[in-house]
């Protein structure tokens, strides 16, 4: 009789052992910590979307200039900035805004690039560029550059889904990419702007055309304390 309650004894002790055993190796390994995987490891799950745009580095990124000419001419940015390689003049990069501007449910890249260092013999002081991806590279959807304060500067900006509508001040013309105020502006800068023009950009394939211009009063505004208003919206 004592031999069968020893064995029975040393069975219920066994068994709750085990049962502490694989209960213990379950926390154990909930709470173990994972180690990250090495630079040679990728993420079957983790794919980039080839249309996303936000994927580009914008601060170190080639432009295309508005120089002119047969052959375009480029600027690089390095953390934001071109340096020496366009001295004297420099570009910067202001920002760049994300929008989805083509209602394709993916944001375009929107650069406004400064440049810094220009007088008034300058074309352009206020650069835009929009850019999509298409597969895994960025596209150049549309550029244009705007002058300096009274010679055809930036006055405001919107950037709706079906149009672009920007104005600049005085009476301006768009050559190319460049747009141009007056030649009275430029060549005697104390004259007075009175107009502002509203240029409208409608979206076509492949970038954007100009619909209309239209020169209008400027009223009251001090153009050299004037900030440049950028818009976004869903017109």
């Amino acid at each position: 009789m004592r031999l069968f309650f020893l064995l029975l004894f040393t069975a219920l002790v066994s068994a709750g052992c085990g049962d502490f055993s694989a209960r213990a190796q379950i926390q154990a390994s909930s709470n173990r910590t994972v180690s990250p995987t090495n630079g040679n490891q990728t993420n079957p799950d983790a794919k980039t979307d080839p249309r996303d745009i936000t994927a580009f580095d914008f601060k170190n990124f080639t432009y295309p200039d508005f120089s002119g000419g047969k052959v375009e001419k480029t600027f690089t940015l390095k953390n934001g900035s071109a340096g020496r390689q366009t001295a004297p003049l420099n570009y910067v990069l202001r920002k760049t805004y994300y929008f989805d501007l083509t209602g394709d449910r993916q944001n375009e890249a929107i650069s406004q690039v400064l440049v810094e260092g220009c007088a008034m013999e300058c074309d352009s002081r206020s650069l835009f560029y929009i850019y999509t991806a298409e597969k895994n590279q960025p596209k150049l959807l549309w550029k244009i550059a705007t002058g300096l304060a009274e010679a055809g500067g930036l006055k405001a900006i919107a950037f709706n889904r079906r149009e672009i509508v920007l104005e600049a001040f005085g009476d301006c013309a768009l050559d190319g990419w460049l747009v141009k105020p007056n030649p009275g502006i430029i060549k005697n800068p104390k004259l007075k702007t009175i107009t502002y023009t509203r240029f409208v950009f409608s979206r076509a394939a492949g970038g954007y055309l100009l619909e209309s211009r239209d020169v209008l009063p400027l009223g009251d505004t001090n153009i050299t304390a004037h900030r440049p208003q950028i818009q976004f919206g869903e017109q």
